[in-house]
């Protein structure tokens, strides 16, 4: 018998065939139906996509809806990190990519709790050094896909 996991989640361009503040109108929107979600089903696991800079996108439409949100994070029904950004691998240095890991988990980490699994959702290539930088923030398991 096959077993098939459906994992609830967004790939979040933050600007692409729109301008940013439009792409972040529809974010708020995704996360106030979100949290509606989670208000009605607490078993309900979401990805953020790996990225919290949308984090900071979100709040500044909704500053009073921080709480909630870290309630959400830290029981582990929302799933944030550990980038701060999703970024090309193959047009930035080793050390930016470890410094978006930094920011990001430590901002994943503010709100409550990191995902600990390196996740790649849309990457044009991976980086042959992904596995010593990963193994170097204790991670083990990295989920990656194109297109």
């Amino acid at each position: 018998m096959n077993k098939y996991v459906v994992i609830s989640h967004t790939h979040w361009d933050r600007e692409w065939y729109m301008p940013f503040e439009q792409f972040r109108l529809k974010l708020a929107d995704l996360i106030d139906h979100l949290l509606g979600i989670l208000e009605r089903d607490d078993g309900f696991i979401f990805h953020l996509d790996a990225q919290t800079v949308v984090l900071e996108d979100y709040l500044e439409i909704r500053p009073e809806r921080e709480e909630e949100l870290k309630k959400y994070i830290a029981s582990g029904n929302i799933a944030v990190g550990p980038w701060y950004l999703q970024n090309d691998f193959l047009l930035t240095s080793g050390e930016a990519t470890v410094r978006n890991m930094m920011l990001g988990i430590e901002l994943a980490e503010r709100f409550g709790k990191c995902t600990r699994v390196a996740y790649a959702p849309d990457q044009f290539g991976n980086s042959a050094q992904l596995p010593q930088i990963f193994n170097g923030f204790g991670m083990d398991c990295f989920m990656f896909g194109r297109g």
